[in-house]
């Protein structure tokens, strides 16, 4: 031990911990304590850490340690001669520390495993265990422990085994009262310095613990942007591990779809010393996109210098997906009032239309070109009438009739109509022998899919496949879905036409978006917001993904009827 010298206002100390020699240089105003600078050495005494001397002013610690009072310290005084353990144990109770007592080395080891104390004061030669093989078996339990040793023999082989213990100090007999004090004052202020580091790296552990365990992916680097600490929630939500993180920057789960320009607004404000907020999409280690709202806060050294960079995200994906769908949904109310009111007006001229063409088709006895324009005249009407129909499904859903039913005879009757006398389209379709039932409404259903499949015979002109697979899914509270965790049917339609360029897919539930042609029957834009409108009106959900150039994928998601008990489930073939 080196024992606390002063010399002027400036301390040394040193002590052992968990193999390694701390060793403090301190500065001492009042009774305020501030480090000058920290050196960490091996037990062969090289240093292997050296931290940078830091401001006098700068506190060592949370705050200041506090002026110790004896009476906060227990001092186990282990000694077999009666007159100098009465004495010294007299003087040490004077001076109000909390005293234990033994008279050999073995009751002194019982008292110390029962009841720790902070400083052992011990002499060497006594019986049963003498004070150095008593201060071994402690040194084995507590490495830290301070041990004073009381003793009037000077041998070599003594002082070596000493040395080889690890005993801090030594004061000789006869004591002088002075220099025993001295010599536990020092133990005391040791003493003082580990309850002060103790309790500094439980604070630390306990911030790290938090910060480990947070809610938010937390990212720690350096003022160069690389990255020297990753939290576990950042490694489950980007799904790179700790050792594929450090080491490297922030790029790597860079997606390319955040513009540059937040990019320098962050390096700008947080290289000033500010903090950044804003959002970011950026993207996992498999690929998938995620959209994280960010926090970067700059950490700074007691000189104002920036010397970290700590940032802490917030995966809002799932977020930003309910909200894309509510915008939708508004959109759609608002279209459907517009609709409903121009298909109420439309009705009415229809039926004023249709009513009297009946009556001249019945009074007119000639000419045959008179009734075939009535002819042409009539079905224009009657498909302005579906137009109508249309419009008001789409405002209103129509007139539903729901009951529960099988998805899988009305997916095959629809694809084997949409590909008849198309030879150059092939069709799969995989749907679980024990698919669910929904509850729906077989009209509007029926138009969902006949869209569907009409989307994708169009978007192959030249021929390709359309794949139709359905199964049971569970849907749980974690799930990036906009659906109430349940039981749910999936239905994925899958065609291999040119596909929807990224910048298009997020409108084409939009009414009256389309990217088809103007023309007679081309370009109305209501099949794709009309089925997104039943299907939400079915309390479901129906989304895209498209590869441009590979095909274009449509998945629906209905709640599914959970079968009652002894209820067989109904079985489908899946031929055509």
């Amino acid at each position: 031990m080196s024992a606390l010298q002063p010399v002027n206002q400036i301390f040394y100390v040193s002590f052992a911990c968990n193999g390694l020699n701390i060793c403090y240089i301190l500065f001492r105003h009042g009774c305020t304590w501030s480090c000058l600078s920290v050196r960490t050495l091996s037990r062969l005494g090289n240093i292997v850490d050296r931290l940078v001397p830091i401001n006098p002013a700068t506190p060592l610690l949370r705050e200041p340690l506090e002026v110790p009072s004896p009476a906060d310290f227990t001092i186990l005084y282990v000694e077999d001669e009666a007159t100098s353990r009465e004495q010294v144990a007299r003087m040490l109770s004077t001076r109000g520390y909390r005293l234990m007592v033994a008279e050999n080395g073995r009751d002194g080891l019982e008292l110390y495993l029962a009841h720790p104390p902070d400083i052992v004061l011990t002499d060497i030669m006594m019986p049963f265990m003498n004070g150095l093989e008593m201060a071994r078996e402690i040194r084995t339990r507590e490495p830290d422990a301070q041990i004073i040793v009381m003793t009037a023999f000077n041998d070599i082989d003594f002082l070596l085994q000493a040395i080889d213990i690890g005993i801090n100090q030594f004061v000789l007999k006869p004591v002088a009262l002075r220099k025993l004090f001295d010599a536990v004052e020092r133990s005391v202020n040791v003493v003082m310095m580990q309850r002060q580091l103790r309790r500094q790296n439980e604070h630390i552990r306990l911030l790290s613990n938090a910060l480990e365990h947070s809610p938010s992916m937390a990212l720690i680097t350096d003022t160069a942007g690389t990255i020297e600490y990753v939290n576990r929630k950042f490694c489950e939500i980007t799904g790179f591990d700790v050792n594929e993180a450090v080491g490297q920057t922030p790029r790597i789960i860079k997606s390319g779809e955040t513009p540059a320009e937040v990019y320098q607004e962050l390096w700008s404000s947080i290289l000033e010393g500010n903090e950044w907020h804003g959002s970011m999409l950026n993207r996992k280690k498999n690929g998938e996109l995620f959209w994280e709202n960010v926090s970067v806060s700059p950490l700074k050294a007691p000189d104002g210098s920036l010397i970290k960079f700590i940032k802490s995200g917030e995966d809002v994906t799932r977020q930003r997906k309910l909200e894309a769908e509510n915008l939708r949904s508004r959109k759609a109310e608002a279209v459907g009032i517009l609709a409903g009111g121009m298909a109420h007006d439309f009705n009415n001229l229809l039926q004023v239309i249709l009513g009297y063409i009946s009556l001249a088709k019945l009074r007119v006895n000639s000419p045959q070109t008179i009734a075939e324009m009535l002819e042409i005249v009539e079905q224009t009407s009657l498909r302005a009438r579906e137009l109508s129909l249309n419009l008001l499904a789409f405002s209103k859903g129509g007139e539903a009739s729901v009951h529960p039913a099988p998805l899988a005879p009305l997916i095959m009757s629809v694809i084997a109509a949409a590909l008849r006398d198309r030879s150059a389209i092939t069709s799969e379709i995989r749907i679980a022998p024990d698919l669910r039932q929904v509850r729906m409404d077989d009209a509007q259903m029926e138009r969902t899919f006949s869209n569907l499949a009409q989307n994708a015979v169009e978007a192959m002109p030249h021929g390709g496949a359309i794949r139709v697979e359905g199964e049971n899914v569970t849907i749980g509270g974690e799930d990036t879905l906009s659906l109430p965790a349940g039981e749910y049917v999936h239905i994925a339609f899958h065609d291999t036409g040119k596909g929807i360029a990224p910048e298009i897919l997020p409108r084409i539930f939009d009414p009256y978006f389309t990217t088809k042609e103007m023309g007679n029957q081309k370009g109305m834009g209501l099949s794709l917001a009309l089925c997104h409108s039943i299907i939400r009106k079915h309390r479901g959900l129906i989304n895209a993904e498209s590869t441009p150039g590979k095909g274009t994928t449509f998945h629906i998601y209905l709640p599914a009827l959970v079968e009652e008990p002894g209820m067989a489930p109904m079985e489908f073939t899946n031929k055509i």
